[in-house]
């Protein structure tokens, strides 16, 4: 029987061994959860504004869009674009205009609501989504909006600041809306913004001729 008993010595460096092969699973395993959840962001994050990307904030357009049919409440959307952001590349440099997004991007998170999204749809372009708020109520976050990009400046890294602006077109859910018709309906209040003289909201009604 005494033949089968490990001695002690050997007892405490397979112990050591075992531990050590457990931390080693243990740090493995948490670079594994670690990547998972860089992998994770990388799906529906934008790298550079930190804001959902388009395939992510479409996700939420279209579990908003089943919310309201189901339980008749309201869902706006908000199309929003930079104003001359090409000006903005060519002179200052696409350095600058990557800044100038995450800045603007930073502005739109502090100007919503804790319940509301905000997308970056494509370039400069952004969607921002309204849970719960009527046209009327769109439109005054997008003036809030609005108001917070013209008046924060943007830096050069060289030094100095410049203005930009940007143009807001704001559409509600209205009854036989798929995504491509809100969307659509809040692009072309976005387009007549553009057509008005930029740096202005401008609202979509139900009316047929808005798409």
């Amino acid at each position: 029987m005494k033949d089968d008993i490990l001695p002690t010595g050997d007892s405490h460096e397979i112990y050591a061994e075992l531990t050590r092969l457990n931390n080693q699973l243990l740090t493995m395993q948490r670079e594994m959860e670690k990547k998972n959840c860089e992998l994770e962001r990388l799906a529906y994050y934008d790298t550079l504004t930190g804001l959902l990307n388009r395939r992510a904030i479409l996700e939420k357009l279209d579990e908003w869009l089943r919310q309201v049919r189901r339980y008749s409440d309201r869902l706006s959307v908000v199309m929003v674009d930079l104003d001359h952001f090409k000006h903005v590349n060519d002179t200052f440099g696409h350095r600058t205009g990557d800044r100038v997004l995450a800045d603007i991007a930073g502005l739109m998170r502090r100007s919503v609501r804790q319940a509301d999204f905000c997308g970056r749809y494509g370039g400069e372009e952004f969607l921002v989504l309204l849970p719960q708020t009527d046209v009327a109520g769109a439109a005054v976050m997008s003036e809030r909006m609005r108001t917070a990009v013209e008046g924060t400046p943007m830096h050069i890294p060289e030094g100095g600041t410049f203005q930009i602006t940007a143009s807001f077109g704001a559409a509600e859910y209205c009854d036989g809306d798929d995504e491509d018709l809100l969307v659509g309906r809040a692009d072309a209040a976005l387009y007549r913004a553009k057509e008005c003289g930029r740096n202005r909201t401008e609202i979509a009604s139900c009316a047929p001729t808005d798409g």
